[in-house]
């Protein structure tokens, strides 16, 4: 082999490096006390987060209770004349649950969602088909 001066005049000689144990070890414990530092750091974060949630909600908690307690008021739902008696029911169970959580508003239309089987026998033949060996063109 060719001295290293004689291929590249311009570059040094590195003498080569012995990577002992002790250095695996060294290592190991600086990237095992980094982890511990992350960890850590993570844990306070959270912890600062959770605290300041927990401040939050008590803050509106406190708010809400100076408001006073709220008051009731009545609710009445018509159902239609010609609708059936389960979907009249239906209607006025959904209206005052709208009602109750988001205010007063107006359902324009209430009726059980329609669903197609082609969507399910396309999924069906699809996953069946999935593990079928393909054949090469010839």
């Amino acid at each position: 082999m060719e001295p290293l001066a004689e291929i590249a005049p311009l570059v040094e000689e590195v003498p080569e490096q012995v990577f002992t144990v002790m250095d695996g070890l060294t290592t190991g414990l600086i990237g095992y006390g980094l982890m511990i530092v992350v960890a850590l750091a993570s844990a306070v974060l959270i912890r600062v987060i959770v605290v300041a949630l927990h401040g939050m909600q008590k803050a509106q908690q406190t708010k809400l209770a100076a408001a006073g307690p709220p008051t009731a008021v009545s609710v009445a739902v018509a159902p239609p004349a010609s609708a059936a008696e389960e979907q009249a029911r239906h209607a006025a169970v959904i209206a005052a649950a709208v009602y109750a959580m988001i205010g007063a508003h107006r359902l324009v239309y209430v009726s059980e969602a329609e669903t197609s089987p082609t969507w399910r026998t396309t999924g069906r033949a699809i996953h069946q088909t999935s593990r079928i060996s393909k054949r090469a063109p010839q």
